[in-house]
C-alpha cells in the first residue's frame, strides 16, 4: 500500500456538509480548510439541490490532500415523505443534469414563495412583493423566507419559521418533487450512484421491522448505498443499516450534515474512516 493511500484510509471521512449555497454558513474555501484542519481525507459539500458549492470546492482542492468529490443532495417526496437522495460523482459538464437540479431548486424556493402568499391572505404583516426584493445574509445559514420572517418581527429566530409551512399548508407532498425511482434513474444517467440520506431520520429507527420495510422498498427503487453513519442515528440504526449493506451489495457512507453555525453537527465529528465505509470515488 502507497504511503498517500495508507493516510487517506486512516484519515476521516465526511461527505455530507453544506455550503453558503444552500443553508450553511460557511463558503466552500472555508469548509475545505476546516476539514484540512481537521483530518477529513475524503470530504464533500452536497447542497439542497445545488451544484455550484460542489463545484467550487472540488476546483479549491486540486492542490489539497482533502480528496473531495462532486455532491448535491437531491429533495424528492415518496410514500408519504420527504426523501433526500445524495447523488455523487456526476460531472459538472453534464448540462442536462444540471439543469434536472436547478429545476428541483426552484421547487424548493417555490414553498416559501407560497409561505409568503399564503400569509399575506391570511392577513399576517408580510407581502410577496417585498419579500421578492428582499435580501439576507447568507451567511447566517438557513434560506431567504427564515430570514425575512425574523426581519418582519413574526418569529424571533430563522428556525421558529419552519412550523409556519404545514402550519399555512405548504408541504413537500404538494411542491412537485420526483419520487425516488425518477431521481435514481437521473442520478445513474448522470454516471452517479444514488445513496440514501440520513434514514433513520427520515424514516425513524432503523431496527423496527415497519421502518426497516420502507427502507427495503425505496432502496429497491434504484438506491445504490445508505448514509449509515449519520450524527442522529443511534448505534442500533447503525449496525442494522450496515448489516442490510452488507447483505444487499450497498455502498457506505458518513455524513456530518453540518451547517455551519446554523444546525446540525459539526464538520468531522464523526469518527469514521476509509476504512469503515464502502465508496466507489476515493
Amino acid at each position: 500500500m502507497a504511503v498517500g493511500e495508507s493516510k487517506l484510509k486512516k484519515g476521516k471521512v465526511d461527505l455530507h456538509v453544506h455550503s453558503i449555497y444552500s443553508d450553511g454558513t460557511l463558503t466552500p474555501a472555508e469548509l475545505l480548510a476546516l476539514a484540512e484542519e481537521r483530518g477529513v481525507k475524503l470530504f464533500a459539500v452536497a447542497d439542497h439541490d445545488v451544484l455550484e458549492g460542489s463545484k467550487e470546492l472540488v476546483r479549491l482542492s486540486a492542490g489539497s490532500e482533502v480528496r473531495c468529490v462532486p455532491a448535491v443532495e437531491l429533495t424528492g417526496f415518496d410514500s408519504g415523505v420527504c426523501v433526500h437522495v445524495l447523488a455523487y460523482g456526476y460531472s459538472f459538464a453534464d448540462s442536462e443534469f444540471a439543469e434536472y437540479v436547478k429545476i428541483n431548486r426552484r421547487k424548493l424556493d417555490e414553498m416559501s414563495d407560497r409561505l409568503i402568499e399564503a400569509m399575506e391572505r391570511a392577513g399576517e404583516p408580510v407581502s410577496g412583493s417585498e419579500y421578492a426584493s428582499f435580501e439576507h445574509n447568507k451567511r447566517l445559514g438557513g434560506w431567504k423566507a427564515l430570514h425575512y420572517l425574523v426581519e418582519k418581527g413574526i418569529t424571533r429566530a430563522p428556525l421558529e419559521g419552519l412550523p409556519l409551512y404545514p402550519r399555512y399548508g405548504v408541504g413537500y407532498g404538494t411542491a412537485g418533487f420526483p419520487p425516488v425511482a425518477e431521481l435514481c434513474k437521473v442520478i445513474h444517467r448522470a454516471g452517479a450512484i444514488a445513496v440514501l440520506a440520513h434514514p433513520g431520520v427520515t424514516l425513524g429507527a432503523i431496527d423496527l421491522p415497519e421502518n426497516e420495510a420502507k427502507l427495503l422498498k425505496l432502496i429497491s427503487m434504484g438506491i445504490d448505498g445508505i448514509e449509515c453513519y449519520y450524527p442522529q442515528h443511534s448505534p442500533a440504526t447503525v449496525a442494522r443499516l450496515l448489516a442490510l449493506c452488507g447483505e444487499l451489495g450497498l455502498y457506505v457512507t458518513s455524513g456530518s450534515d453540518s451547517h455551519g453555525a446554523f444546525t446540525g453537527a459539526e464538520l468531522g465529528s464523526i469518527p469514521v474512516t476509509l476504512e469503515d465505509i464502502r465508496f466507489p470515488f476515493c
